[in-house]
C-alpha cells in the first residue's frame, strides 16, 4: 500500500473519531450540500505554445459543506466530487474522469489559547485543476495549475495528502504567539502512452526561426511512436513530500497598528529524473507498460531545505482599508548528488560531481492592500515566496493579484480575477520549460435568480511563456455553470445567528 492510500486512511479514522469526539459538545450540525452543472469551452487547454488543442468539456459536481459551531470550538468540513459526463478535445487522454477534494478543520479554544487542525485530501487531475469550479466562492480549485507545468505531461491522476496543525497562545494582552506546522505528501501517475508520445512528437517538431511550427503537426490521434522512435520522456512531474514549521509572534502596537515577525523550515523531498550528464544504460531503463518503446529513466532523491525569516507590518488605514507588508530573507541547501553517480560518469568528468550541492540566499517579500466597503470588496497582492513543486525542487516564486468583487443588487454579483505568476526553480542549473511567465484574467457574473438556483458565466484568458519555448501560449475560454443548493431552515437560522 502507498504512502498515500496509508496515510489517507490513517487520517480518515483520525477525522471520523475528532467528529464522534465532540458531537456531544456541539450546538447543531449545519449541512450545505449543492449540485451543479458545469461546461468548458477552451481554444488552447492545454497551452500549447504555437498551437492549438481546444477542449469542451461537462462535468457535474457534487458538494457537501457540514459545520457546527459552540464558544469554545469550530468544526467545519467540505467534500467535493465531480465526474465528467462529456469531453471532446484535439489531444490528450483523460486519465482521471473524476476529481475528489476532501477537507476537514477543527479548531479549539480557550480563555488564552487557540488550537486547530486541518486535513486536506485530493484526487485531480492537475491539468484539470485550471478549470477552477466557477461556482465554488471558496476557490478549492486554483484557476492555474500554480506547482506543474502546462503540458501533456501534466495529464494525469494526481493524490495529494496534506496535514496542518496549529496553535496560537496569548502571551499578554498585546503579544500572541503562533506556530504551525505542515506535512505535504504528493504522487502522480504517468502520462498515457499517447500523451506521452504527442508530447515529444511537438517537442521535437521542426520551427522556423521565430519559434512557429514549421508546418502542420499531424492530428493528436494519427502520431505514433512509430514518428518519434524510441525516447525518454523528459519534464513529467515528480513525487514530493515536504514537512514544514514556522514560529511567528504578533505585536498590538496601537489600535490599527500591528507588528509580525516569523521564523521559518522546510524539508523537501523529490523523486525526479537523473541529472541530464548521467549517462543511464539502455537496460536500466524502465518500459512503459503500454509501449516499451517509451524508456523511462529510473528516479532519483533529490532533498531540499530552506530557512526562512521575515518581520511585518500592518495598518488600518481607514476601518475599511488595511495594509499589510512583511519581508525578509531565505536561505535554501539543494543535494542533487543522488542525480548524478560517479559510474554514470567517464573519469575525464567526475569533477562535475562538486557541483551537485549548492546553496542559495534570496529575498521574501509580501503587500497586501484590501478594502471592505461592503457592497464593493478588492484586494492586490505582490509576494516572493519559496514554495514546493511537482517540478522536483523547492521553486521561488513571484506573483501579482488582483481581484475585485462588486455585489450590483441582492441578486446579482460581478467579480473580476488577475493574476501574474513567474516562478523558477530554486538553484536551478539549466533552463527548462518550468520557468515560465503566467498570465490570467477572469471577469466573472453570479445570478442568484432564486433562493435555491444560481447561474454563473465568466470568461478566462490565459497567456504562458517558458523560458525555453521562442512563442508564447494562449488561451480563451467560456465557462458557464448552474447550482443548485436545496432548502434548509436550520442552515438558514444558523447563518442569522452568525454561525
Amino acid at each position: 500500500m502507498s504512502f498515500i492510500k496509508r496515510s489517507g486512511a490513517a487520517l480518515s479514522i483520525g477525522l471520523c473519531a475528532s467528529i464522534l469526539g465532540t458531537s456531544v459538545l456541539a450546538d447543531v450540525w449545519v449541512f450545505e450540500p449543492s449540485i451543479s452543472l458545469d461546461q468548458r469551452v477552451d481554444d488552447n487547454y492545454f497551452l500549447i505554445p504555437a498551437g492549438s488543442g481546444s477542449l469542451s468539456a461537462t462535468r457535474l459536481v457534487g458538494d457537501l459543506g457540514v459545520s457546527r459551531q459552540s464558544q469554545t470550538y469550530v468544526l467545519r468540513g467540505v467534500a467535493r466530487i465531480d465526474a465528467l459526463l462529456t469531453t471532446n478535445t484535439d489531444v490528450g487522454d483523460e486519465s482521471l474522469d473524476s476529481n475528489q477534494i476532501f477537507i476537514f478543520d477543527a479548531k479549539r479554544r480557550s480563555e488564552r489559547s487557540r488550537y486547530g487542525v486541518e486535513v486536506n485530501l485530493k484526487q485531480d487531475t492537475p491539468s484539470r485543476d485550471i478549470a477552477a469550479d466557477i461556482s465554488d466562492q471558496g476557490s478549492l480549485a486554483e484557476d492555474t495549475g500554480l506547482l506543474v507545468t502546462q503540458s501533456l505531461s501534466s495529464n494525469v491522476a494526481r493524490k495529494e495528502v496534506v496535514l496542518k496543525p496549529s496553535f496560537e497562545y496569548d502571551i499578554t494582552r498585546r503579544l500572541v504567539f503562533d506556530a504551525q506546522s505542515a506535512l505535504s505528501v504528493v504522487e502522480h501517475d504517468t502520462p498515457s502512452a499517447q500523451d506521452a508520445i504527442y508530447q515529444r512528437y511537438l517537442d521535437t517538431f521542426p520551427r522556423l526561426e521565430d519559434g512557429s511550427l514549421d508546418g502542420q503537426p499531424l492530428p493528436y490521434d494519427q502520431v505514433s511512436i512509430e514518428d518519434t522512435d524510441v525516447f525518454s520522456p523528459a519534464g513529467e512531474l515528480d513525487d514530493y513530500q515536504e514537512a514544514e514549521l514556522d514560529f511567528g509572534l504578533r505585536y498590538k502596537l496601537t489600535p490599527i497598528v500591528t507588528l509580525t515577525a516569523s521564523a521559518g523550515y522546510s524539508h523537501f523531498t523529490s523523486e525526479v529524473e537523473p541529472d541530464p550528464a548521467a549517462i543511464i544504460p539502455f537496460e536500466d531503463l524502465v518500459p512503459d507498460s503500454d509501449e516499451p518503446k517509451i524508456r523511462r529513466k529510473p528516479r532519483r532523491e533529490l532533498i531540499s531545505t530552506t530557512t526562512t525569516f521575515t518581520l511585518g507590518y500592518e495598518r488600518l488605514l481607514t476601518p475599511t482599508l488595511q495594509l499589510t507588508i512583511d519581508g525578509g530573507v531565505y536561505t535554501n541547501t539543494t543535494d542533487a548528488s543522488d542525480t548524478l553517480r560517479p559510474e554514470e560518469l567517464p573519469e575525464d568528468r567526475r569533477e562535475e560531481l562538486e557541483n551537485t550541492k549548492f546553496k542559495n540566499d534570496g529575498w521574501l517579500a509580501s503587500a497586501t492592500l484590501s478594502y471592505d466597503g461592503g457592497a464593493t470588496r478588492y484586494e492586490g497582492r505582490f509576494a516572493v515566496d519559496v514554495q514546493p513543486s511537482s517540478s522536483g525542487a523547492q521553486v521561488e516564486t513571484n506573483e501579482l493579484t488582483g481581484t475585485l468583487r462588486r455585489t450590483l443588487s441582492r441578486r446579482l454579483d460581478f467579480s473580476i480575477r488577475a493574476r501574474a505568476f513567474e516562478p523558477d526553480r530554486v538553484g536551478a542549473r539549466q533552463q527548462d520549460r518550468f520557468a515560465r511567465r503566467f498570465i490570467s484574467f477572469e471577469p466573472r457574473i453570479e445570478w442568484k435568480y432564486s433562493r435555491n438556483w444560481t447561474l454563473s458565466a465568466a470568461y478566462r484568458y490565459r497567456r504562458q511563456k517558458a523560458r525555453v519555448d521562442p512563442v508564447p501560449a494562449e488561451s480563451n475560454a467560456i465557462l458557464l455553470a448552474i447550482k443548485y443548493t436545496p432548502p434548509s431552515e436550520i442552515r438558514d437560522a444558523a447563518r442569522a445567528n452568525g454561525l
